[in-house]
Formats: C-alpha cells, structure tokens, sequence
C-alpha cells in the first residue's frame, strides 16, 4: 500500500493522509438565522407592548372591556410595582438588540454573533428577575407565586435565543460566509499497521 497516493510510511506502519478538504461558504446560513432573530425581535416588540400598555389602560377602559378582579389586581400589581415600566424597557432592549443582531448577520458581519447573544440574555435575565420579582409581591395582591411548567419553557426559550446565533458559527460552511476566509475541515489520520 505504499505505492499509493495519500498514504505516508513511518517506521512499521503505514499512515493514510485524507486530504484537506475545502469548504465553501453558505450564505444562507447566517441570512437565515438572521431572520429568526428579526422574528424573534418583533415577538419580543409584542411583549414590550404588552408590559407598555398596563400604563395605557385606565379603570373606566377596564370596566368597559369587562375585566375580572383577578385581572384588575394583576394589572394593579405590575403598574405599583413598576414590573410594568421594568420589562417594558428590558423586552424593548432585547427586541432592538434582536433586529439589529439579526440584520448585522444578514450582512454576514460577525459582531452579529455577540449582539444577538447578548439580546437573548437579556429574556433569559428577565425571567429570572420577574420569577424572583413575583416571589416578594404576589403575595400582596392575593397572588400564589408557584413555580411551574410555564418557567421552565420561559428559560429553554432564553436559552434558545441566547444559542440561535451561535449556529452561524458552529457550521463550519458558515463560519467561512462569515469569516470570509478559506477554511479546510480537519480530518483524521488512518493508522494501518503491516503484518510482518
């Protein structure tokens, strides 16, 4: 076998080298990715409108769309608190961090990466403080703040943003469209050994 192309002969074995094998870059990578992350911004402007609005609707508006006391005390509960004012700005920071991340990708700038896993952390962190924040105050408005099945998909979707634009450097075809530079994929040597 040492005749032929590829292989290499050290002492008393025989070593296959595969060869270096280039890869191309997919653009679509990062522009898709950066796509989810302008969704993702646009759910995260609804949450941010949400939380805003508690401050735009007064009691008479409450007494004519039929509100019930439970709903009353929790809209009380986020404007005296100031839940209301706190992830209106948090969601509305995330979800511009999001846009601008998701279209930095789509022009294949790399800093994209960082903005947008820096916006996804911004929902993990807010889960965090309205879990703890809901533990001191719920009580108050006659609330019983349990941790349940809810949280826990609240914290694999922080954790999946914080991941999304990870991905568009993980693949290696689009670490090259990002990275602009001619990347090989790292292969392993085959050992053989002879029979003497």
């Amino acid at each position: 076998m040492s005749d032929e192309i590829g292989s290499v002969r050290m002492g008393g074995e025989e070593i296959l080298v595969m060869p270096e094998i280039p890869v191309r870059p997919n653009n679509a990578i990062p522009v898709v990715i950066g796509i989810l992350l302008i969704l993702g911004s646009m759910i995260g402007g609804l949450l941010a409108l949400g939380s805003g609005a508690v401050y735009l609707i007064d009691d008479q508006m409450r007494a004519d769309g039929g509100f019930t006391e439970e709903q009353n005390r929790t809209f009380d509960m986020m404007k005296e608190t100031g839940m209301a004012g706190t992830f209106t700005i948090l969601y509305g920071a995330m979800s511009l961090g999001l846009m601008v991340a998701g279209i930095m990708l789509m022009r294949k700038n790399p800093l994209g990466v960082k903005v947008g896993m820096a916006a996804g952390s911004l929902f993990f962190i807010g889960n965090i403080i309205e879990t703890v924040w809901l533990q001191f105050v719920a009580g108050d408005y006659g609330f019983e703040a349990t941790v349940g099945s809810g949280l826990i998909i609240e914290f694999a979707c922080g954790a999946f943003c914080i991941a999304l634009p990870l991905v568009a450097v993980l693949i290696p075809e689009g670490r090259a469209a990002m990275y602009r530079e001619p990347m090989n994929l790292e292969t392993t040597n085959l050992r053989i050994v002879e029979e003497e």
